[in-house]
Order: structure tokens, then sequence, then C-alpha cells
């Protein structure tokens, strides 16, 4: 069975996935504790779990190298606009709640742009460079988990592999001298096919959310910034392709 949906990309999945800053802060970030869930979180789980027992199984390995408190940036591939549901989840459950950095687009529209700000997203202006990822800075200097999707957009390669990186999530764990963590996923684009603006129901799929190790940055921090982020935009490359592709087989099989 196919669902397909006619609202817009932004509404069809994403008012269950909350928000960003409030709008009236010029940091860009909801000046909240770091694991802090408001109305909007609750509202969330409690809409979007049933729903996500019904289409998915869960398959999370490495859950324990996510750290229990502080600030760290996840770096995840992207195959669906449904992605940030099912990430979400996996680490709402391991007790921490993650921030999404999104598009500032995202957060104009009244309806979906209410639960980004108030969920304590954050808001990333990809035209203004090292300033665009300031209020991510901020956020993980205060202990927030950033997830950050470093291709920038769903992959378009027909085999859902990961896309180049861009240097964001590199630039932010550099500056605040956090953890990067690599997340893989793999099986959301059966459930909700990227650029296609459906949902495919019917039997329960497998849903792959691997955690690897923390990308080593500590040698590149001397560097000028410039070296130290192309040289940690290439190792978390190497790493993410890697995990990606084990999972891609492993689906395949």
């Amino acid at each position: 069975m196919v669902w397909r949906s006619t609202a817009g990309p932004a509404m069809r999945l994403l008012p269950f996935v909350p928000g960003a800053r409030d709008s009236h802060q010029s940091a860009g970030v909801r000046r909240a504790p770091a694991d802090a869930r408001g109305p909007a979180w609750w509202l969330a789980l409690v809409v979007c779990k049933p729903l996500l027992l019904l289409v998915r199984r869960a398959d999370w390995r490495g859950t324990e190298r996510l750290p229990g408190s502080g600030g760290a940036v996840l770096a995840a591939n992207h195959v669906s606009q449904a992605d940030p549901l099912f990430l979400a989840e996996m680490v709402l459950a391991q007790g921490r709640t993650p921030r999404f950095m999104a598009k500032s687009s995202l957060f104009q529209s009244r309806a979906v742009g209410w639960w980004f700000r108030s969920a304590g997203h954050v808001q990333v202006d990809r035209s203004d460079g090292r300033a665009g990822i300031r209020a991510a800075i901020e956020a993980v200097d205060r202990g927030a988990l950033v997830v950050v999707y470093p291709e920038g957009s769903i992959t378009n390669r027909p085999d859902a592999r990961l896309m180049s990186l861009r240097s964001g999530a590199v630039r932010i764990a550099l500056e605040t001298s956090v953890p990067l963590i690599p997340v893989a996923q793999w099986g959301v684009q059966a459930i909700a096919p990227a650029y296609e603006g459906r949902v495919v129901l019917g039997r329960r799929r497998r849903v792959t959310l691997l955690v690897g190790d923390p990308v080593p940055l500590e040698d590149l921090r001397e560097l000028p910034t410039a070296t130290g982020a192309a040289a940690g935009v290439q190792r978390l490359q190497d790493t993410l392709a890697a995990m990606v592709d084990q999972l891609a087989d492993e689906h395949a099989r």
C-alpha cells in the first residue's frame, strides 16, 4: 500500500520533528537546558512513536558510543526526508535530546517553524559562511547534542550512498573540541523514498542506525583552520562512507 502526500516537502514530515531557536533571540538557539524536552517534544513522541512502531523494525547499533551528557556533534548520512524521525527516536531512547541543524527557510512557516523553534533546534543560514554555524557552536558549548547532515541535502545518488560532505560538522567539532560522532542509517528510504513524496505502508521494514567511534580530530586543532577542516572532512568522509556501505551491503543480502 502506498500513501501519497499532496503537501509540500517541508510540511509532509517535518511537523513531527520539532524546532529550533526562539525568533527573538539573536544567538539563534533556544536558551534551555541541553537535554530539556518541552511540550513540542512530548507531543511529537505521542504522535510519532506509534507510527514508527507500525512501519519499522529498529536495528540500533553502537548506541553506547553516544555520550551520556555534554556537547557532541552527530554527523549522519541522509537518505530520506523522514530520517530525522528515526534518528531522533534512537537518540531520545538513550536519554539525550537531539538538536537538529536545519536551513533557515524551515523556520519561516508559521506551523512548521513553531515546531522547530519550540523544540530547541538550530537555525542555519547557509549563505552566511562562518556565521551560519555560530548558533550550532553556541548550542554545543552549552552541552547540546547537535545533529548535522553534512551532505547538505538528501543524497541524490541512484544507489542512495554517501555524497561528498560539507565542512560544517567538522568545523563545529574542531572549534568546540567536542566529539564528532558518525551515524550511518539505512532502510528509511524503503519507507519514505527520497524525493517521491510518498510513504510505503505494509510490512514493517528494518531500519538500521549505526553509531560509530568519534572521528579523531585532536591533531588537527593546531593546524590552520582551512587545512584542519579539510583533513577532518576527509576523515569523516572515509569513515561515514565505509559505515554506509556496510549497511547498504547488509540490507541488499
